[in-house]
Order: C-alpha cells, then sequence, then structure tokens
C-alpha cells in the first residue's frame, strides 16, 4: 500500500494514497486523510445509539439575509427533511426533519406549505429539527490509518468539506468508489466525544440568545427530489 504521511510520499506496488493534516497516536484528535482509491483500512459503520441520550429537537437561528446553507425535501408520507447540508461544521445533519418554524409545527406539511411559512417568517426566526440521526464511526481500523490519525470510535465528520454527519452508509459507499488519483477524496474525522461537545454547547448557545446570529452559511436551498427553489 502506498500513503501520503506529513507530505512525504511512501510507495509500495498497489493500494490507496492516504495523507492528513493533522495526526495524534497518543490522543484522539480531529484528523483529514487523502484518499485516491485501493483500501481505506478504515471500516464503517452506523454508531448503536444515538448522540445523546433523549436529546431535544436541535434549534437553528435563521437571520434570514444570510444563507442557511440547507436543502430540503419532501418526505414520501409527508414532512420536510434536510437533504443536504453545505457546511461540514453545521449544526443540522442529513436525514433531520424541520418540525417548526418560528414555534409553530410544522410536522407532516408538505414542501409549498413550508416554503411559505418560511417566506412569510420574521427575522431572525427559529427553526426546530428533530434529533440529528446516529453518526458513522470507525469500528475497524487497520496501522497504515492508524499511523495517520484514524483511531476506533472516531464520527466520519466530512468528505471533501461537505457534512456526512447522519449520511447514509450507501452514500459513503459511493463517495468511496468514486475516488482516484485524479478525483481523491479528503475524509474527516473527529472524536465522538468532541462532536457531542460541540452540538450541545451551539444548542446552549442558541437558546440562551434568540437573536445570536447563525454561524451556518445561510441562502435557505428548498427543493424536492426533481425541483428546486432557492429563497
Amino acid at each position: 500500500m502506498g500513503f501520503f504521511g506529513n507530505g512525504k510520499r511512501q510507495t509500495r506496488e498497489r493500494g490507496p494514497l492516504l495523507s492528513t493534516r493533522s495526526a495524534s497516536l497518543s490522543v484522539a484528535a480531529e484528523t483529514t486523510i487523502v484518499y485516491t482509491g485501493g483500501a481505506l483500512c478504515v471500516t464503517l459503520q452506523r454508531a448503536k445509539s444515538r448522540y445523546i441520550a433523549d436529546e431535544n429537537p436541535t434549534r437553528v437561528c435563521w437571520v434570514k439575509t444570510q444563507h442557511l446553507g440547507l436543502t430540503f425535501f419532501e418526505m414520501p408520507g409527508g414532512g420536510v427533511a434536510v437533504k443536504d447540508v453545505q457546511a461540514a461544521d453545521s449544526d443540522i445533519s442529513v436525514g433531520q426533519e424541520l418540525i417548526g418554524v418560528d414555534n409553530m409545527p410544522v410536522a407532516g406539511l408538505d414542501l409549498q406549505s413550508v416554503i411559505q411559512l418560511l417566506r412569510a417568517a420574521q427575522s431572525p426566526c427559529m427553526l426546530d429539527f428533530t434529533p440529528p440521526p446516529s453518526p458513522i464511526v470507525v469500528s475497524e481500523v487497520l496501522a497504515p490509518a492508524m499511523q495517520l490519525g484514524v483511531q476506533r470510535g472516531m464520527v466520519l465528520k466530512a468528505a471533501n468539506g461537505g457534512s456526512m454527519i447522519g449520511a447514509a452508509l450507501s452514500d459513503v459507499g459511493a463517495v468511496i468508489r468514486g475516488a482516484s488519483d485524479r478525483s481523491p477524496v479528503q475524509f474527516t474525522f473527529a472524536p465522538y466525544d468532541s462532536v457531542i461537545r460541540h452540538r450541545a454547547r451551539r444548542s446552549s448557545s442558541v437558546e440562551a440568545s434568540g437573536d445570536s446570529h447563525s454561524s451556518l452559511r445561510n441562502t435557505l436551498c428548498l427543493g424536492a427530489v426533481v425541483a428546486a427553489i432557492t429563497l
């Protein structure tokens, strides 16, 4: 296998090419590797538990002059959920359902009805989402990836800067299969506890200050599977 480590290339006959910006063998720290195909040397699985037991809905304060950076779609049984998240450090995950706009319940409503409510809402407005789905975590890691800072129990946080929190395993598989020398993929792994603390800290901050500005990048991209509407 061949890997990049600290900017110096070590080559062998076959395998993936990975690199890292920050690696720690003693203490788990966020690390990014560049993957170009072959064996990833990491086994990923859906975590068995949620981020935080009995977690409350996720609340985001949206200043409507800014971009929210979320794409929504209408679910088959009704209701609107997050299809895509632009920012890796977003408080919101793919798959979370939008259940409230300024304390008005919107669970089960169709996409057009939710769009109308969002357009009519004052700025800033509070958006409530269901708790995040379980993250994808590292269940096994081989020595080559371990040397680059990846450890068991870490969360797959992002791929090429886009959030992977809440993504389906099939989506991760598609990203892995598409990696090559010409199309490398940057995978970011973070300690599980740090992700929990980040979410808890951000949720507390929003609840404490109703007029706080969201740190998310903010146009609201609204769209069903075959159509998108930007506000």
